[in-house]
């Protein structure tokens, strides 16, 4: 947060029973990557999740752009336990807080064909023009 003021990280934590506590979700909107997006990038928001399957398991959900030379562009991810509804409309709303993407006017949004995640962003981009393709047609589409 001191060298880069600005960016955005929350976490979810479950109470348990027992007393303990558990991160349930974690999310990282880093400044210098949410000003690049709005000032270089193509309107365009891909939305993915992925496996993770190291010593800490769940998944990774990611919202990329597209840079000025075609190239991937990170925005934000969060790390989850499942690919949900619940989990998506969370990174949603985040995201979109912090993009100051209002309804969608004048954006576009890919993603895979989750079902949560296509009803989601119905819901909260309504203006977006919205596309559920698999990722690779995407970069097939963009050369």
């Amino acid at each position: 947060m001191r060298s880069n003021s600005g960016s955005i990280v929350k976490l979810d934590v479950n109470h348990m029973p027992d007393g303990k506590n558990y991160c349930s979700k974690f999310y990282v909107c880093f400044d210098a990557l949410k000003k690049g997006w709005k000032e270089g990038c193509k309107k365009i928001i891909g939305l993915d999740g992925y496996f993770l399957k190291g010593i800490c398991k769940g998944e990774l959900l990611c919202a990329v752009g597209r840079d000025a030379n075609n190239e991937i562009y990170p925005i934000a991810w969060v790390v989850v336990c499942v690919e949900n509804k619940e989990n998506w409309r969370w990174f949603l709303d985040l995201l979109i807080d912090d993009l100051g993407l209002n309804l969608g006017y004048g954006y576009s949004v890919i993603s895979d064909q989750h079902k949560g995640l296509i009803e989601d962003v119905k819901e909260l981009l309504p203006s977006a023009q919205y596309e559920s393709i698999f990722w690779k047609a995407f970069k097939q589409q963009q050369r």
